[in-house]
């Protein structure tokens, strides 16, 4: 009860009702008003993950195949790096405008549209011919994920409990870890073109569930349409809370985009096959997937500030290491290190916005979240392939992995003082 209310006052009936039904629906942000709720709360957060994983393995089942594609269009780093890196660059223009959007009318039409539009992707990549054609495909996953994340995200962190919000949000980041697993062991499947047909249903599928399952949402109040466009929205998403997550986000996914895109590059000149860079990637993704709750738990328990400076200073060592060592038996201990510090970076970044979210505006802040997500792997993979054609690839990984260290002090200067959680 606010200060100003009246000691003995009591809500009408309507009042308490109308709480009632938000309460339930929210813990960490004010979505729009429900028109019905029946859906448990474990199916739409599963709704949420199946999603998630979708995306990634769309995002991810392109990775061996780049150098099939490399050498079947005759492409060179730049151009593979811009290829992979223009999924990123859409989302990077569409997140934010996604998420005003989907705080004024909800996730359930944004959910269906974007798992539509990743399986006409599919369908298009498996018929492509050329780059221009591949890179058309590519730019429509990446609007395709501007709208199941911009989207996605509030939704899980409307749905997570306070309490254990690091551990019920790395579920997300361990459904793109499984995604990062299967996406690459379905690109190594038959020949270069059929994982994308294989793959174009389960889009399809996701899309019919979410229209389903989803709650329709009414349109929003005038203070919601209001608020949208106060000088708040601008205040809002410079706290220095939500800054530092976006700053860790870009800088951390900067090198995963690199690592992600070099790597296959380097594996094929040494004599691997498709099949064993898949399995890499696969096993890399595994990894991550068993990282990532420990770290949820982690970060619960300690706070986000610990694991995400520990994870961009060993991040920041590890990579150039990895890549001087692709010949030799450090290659897989090296992998593992720099897949663990990398997620312990990441991974509290999405509970750390959800700690601070403004009611009613998680599409936008997660708007902000997603824009640094779309840079990061826009200028990974596109600077660690420029560099690595004009130079070599370990001034790429040493050059991708300097915005690391910086990060380093910066975050424990940006979370100093920390406003009070949302509760």
């Amino acid at each position: 009860m606010k200060q100003s209310d009246p000691p003995q006052a009591r809500p009408p009936l309507a009042t308490l009702s109308q709480s009632a039904v938000t309460l339930s629906a929210s813990h960490s942000a004010v979505a729009p008003t429900l028109v019905r709720t029946s859906r448990p709360r474990w199916l739409l957060l599963g709704l949420a993950v199946a999603i998630i994983f979708t995306d990634a393995v769309g995002y991810t089942v392109i990775i061996p195949a780049l150098p099939s594609f490399m050498a079947e269009l005759g492409l060179g780093e730049t151009r593979a790096g811009t290829l992979y890196a223009s999924y990123g660059l859409i989302s990077l223009l569409l997140y934010l405008p996604f998420g005003l959007l989907v705080d004024r009318w909800g996730e359930r039409r944004w959910l269906t549209v974007g798992m539509l539009t990743l399986g006409v992707a599919s369908l298009g990549f498996w018929q492509a011919s050329g780059f221009w054609t591949l890179l058309g495909c590519r730019v429509t996953q990446g609007i395709a994920a501007s709208a199941t994340w911009a989207a996605a995200l509030p939704l899980a962190a409307r749905l997570a409990t306070t309490e254990r919000r690091g551990v019920e949000m790395s579920v997300l980041m361990m459904a793109f870890s499984i995604g990062v697993v299967a996406g690459p062991a379905l690109g190594s499947l038959g020949q270069v073109r059929d994982p994308f047909l294989y793959f174009a249903g389960v889009p399809f599928g996701l899309a019919i569930c979410a229209f389903a399952l989803l709650p329709r949402h009414a349109p929003p109040s005038a203070h919601v349409v209001a608020d949208s466009v106060a000088p708040s929205f601008f205040r809002d998403g410079l706290r220095r809370e939500l800054v530092c997550a976006c700053l860790v986000i870009l800088v951390t996914c900067a090198t995963l985009g690199a690592i992600e895109i070099l790597l296959p590059l380097q594996f094929s000149r040494l004599g691997w096959t498709r099949q064993h860079i898949g399995l890499f990637f696969s096993g890399w993704g595994l990894a991550m997937l068993i990282i990532q709750p420990l770290i949820g738990w982690w970060s619960d328990r300690r706070g986000r500030r610990e694991p995400i400076q520990f994870g961009l200073l060993a991040a920041a060592v590890l990579t150039p290491s990895l890549f001087s060592a692709l010949d030799s038996i450090w290659l897989f201990p090296l992998a593992l290190g720099t897949i663990f510090a990398l997620s312990a970076a990441l991974v509290p970044t999405l509970p750390l916005m959800a700690d601070y979210l403004t009611d009613g505006q998680s599409g936008r802040a997660f708007g902000f979240y997603n824009m640094a997500f779309s840079l990061g792997i826009v200028l990974g993979p596109w600077s660690g392939g420029y560099i690595t054609e004009h130079l070599n690839v370990l001034w790429a990984a040493v050059l991708v992995s300097l915005p690391l260290l910086v990060m380093v002090p910066l975050v424990p200067y940006l979370l100093r003082h920390p406003h009070p959680r949302k509760v």
